[in-house]
């Protein structure tokens, strides 16, 4: 049974009541992951010369794969919450313990597509000092909107390697980006039309000072789960029934939305 978006996100609601505390913990401990090694390579290196450049970016480059290895035991968190099984933060760490080069991999892979299409942005950038700031600006504006489109481009075929990887242990990532693309035949409609309604919520965060996303993101990762649950048929098979699991003490405030 295929599901709309506004089945998915009620199934993916329910998921979360009372449960958004662990989730938006773990969230905070991601984007500290993220956020101070990107810190500490801003701080230390050279960006004046071409040699200070190139190595900051493969610095990020590699902090980028390790936050996507973090990133896939977050789905883990959301696959236990989906699935009524205990969770915690630790399963953040998840992946690291169950052969993480099959998420390098996938990552590195998307991470390449990502270069070579942001390429033609960056490299007038860093070619020619006389621009004027203006045209840095708006090389960036549109190398960020280039990257968001590929971002999306690239989730609607292989958004769902992650999650085949954190069920079968002995998948290769290939074979995980591989069969991403079978299931994703005749879905990706569904996954953007899914992915677009957040948007107004998206805007709501912005204008909260984007404190509003450490309730949206678990939202829209428990709803890419569900999604993830329902192309695979796991959603229609029966499951034994799961032990009570406590509940967190967040609520849900984005209601029915």
């Amino acid at each position: 049974m295929k599901r709309n978006s506004a089945a998915i996100k009620l199934i993916a609601r329910e998921n979360l009541s009372g449960r958004y505390g662990t989730p938006m913990a773990a969230l905070l401990l991601m984007v500290l992951c993220s956020l101070l090694p990107s810190m500490l390579i801003v701080n230390t290196m050279s960006t004046t010369t071409v040699l200070g450049i190139v190595t900051t970016q493969l610095l990020n480059y590699m902090v980028s794969l390790l936050v996507a290895v973090v990133g896939a035991g977050y789905a883990k968190l959301m696959l236990n919450i989906s699935r009524q099984e205990p969770f915690a933060v630790k399963d953040l760490f998840f992946a690291f313990s169950h052969h993480p080069d099959r998420f390098i991999i996938v990552h590195l892979i998307l991470l390449v597509i990502q270069f070579v299409f942001a390429l033609p942005f960056d490299l007038p950038n860093y070619l020619n000092k006389n621009m004027s700031d203006n045209g840095v600006l708006l090389l960036m504006l549109f190398g960020s909107l280039a990257n968001m489109v590929v971002n999306m481009i690239l989730g609607l075929f292989f958004g769902l390697a992650d999650y085949l990887l954190l069920d079968n242990t002995e998948m290769s990532a290939m074979e995980a980006m591989k069969e991403s693309l079978r299931l994703m035949k005749g879905n990706k409609g569904r996954l953007l039309c899914m992915d677009l309604s957040f948007i107004p919520l998206m805007l709501l965060c912005v204008l909260s000072c984007y404190v509003g996303f450490l309730w949206l993101t678990p939202y829209m990762r428990a709803a890419g789960t569900v999604f993830y649950m329902d192309v695979t048929g796991e959603l229609d098979a029966p499951r034994p029934e799961p032990a009570p699991q406590p509940n967190d003490s967040f609520s849900n405030p984005f209601g029915r939305y």
